[in-house]
C-alpha cells in the first residue's frame, strides 16, 4: 500500500502474492521499483509507475528468514543472514556477492552503504566493506 501523509489518503494497494511476512523494502532507480522481501525466501518487485506486480521469484538459496535491502550505485542489494546477494536491474535473477557472510547480528541481517558506494555488512562478528562493481 502507499499512502500520502499530507493528505491523509491511501494512494494504491496491491497484493505482491507473497508467501509470508515482509522481511525487507527498498526503491531502485529512475525506473522506480519497489522491492521486496518475505520471512520465507521470495522475492516481489513492483512497478511503481503503474503499481503493478512485474516480478516474483523463489530465492531461497541465497535468503531464507529475515533479510535486509539496500539500494547502491542502481542495483539492489541483500543481505541474509549467510549471503550478501544482488539483483539484475533488467531481469532481476539473484546472484551472490559474498557467499558465507555468517554474520553474527542480534537483531537480524543488516546492509548499508556508504557515499563510495561500497557496501557494509557483518562476516562472523567483524564489520566488512564490500566492493562490487557488476557489469565492470
Amino acid at each position: 500500500m502507499a499512502f500520502d501523509p499530507v493528505r491523509g489518503q491511501e494512494l494504491w494497494r496491491i497484493d505482491p502474492q507473497r508467501t509470508a511476512g515482509t522481511a525487507a523494502l527498498a526503491v531502485r532507480g529512475q525506473h522506480l521499483h519497489l522491492y521486496g522481501l518475505s520471512r520465507k525466501g521470495g522475492l516481489f518487485v513492483i512497478g511503481l509507475h503503474r503499481c503493478s506486480l512485474v516480478h516474483r521469484a523463489d530465492i531461497r538459496e541465497v535468503c531464507n528468514g529475515f533479510a535486509a535491502l539496500v539500494t547502491n550505485r542502481g542495483v539492489a542489494y541483500g543481505v541474509s543472514d549467510t549471503t550478501v546477494f544482488r539483483f539484475d536491474p533488467r531481469a532481476f535473477a539473484v546472484s551472490t556477492v559474498v557467499p558465507a557472510v555468517n554474520g553474527s547480528w542480534c537483531s537480524g541481517s543488516h546492509l548499508t552503504d556508504d557515499e563510495a558506494g561500497h557496501l557494509c555488512t557483518m562476516r562472523g562478528r567483524n564489520l566488512i566493506r564490500i566492493t562490487d562493481r557488476p557489469g565492470r
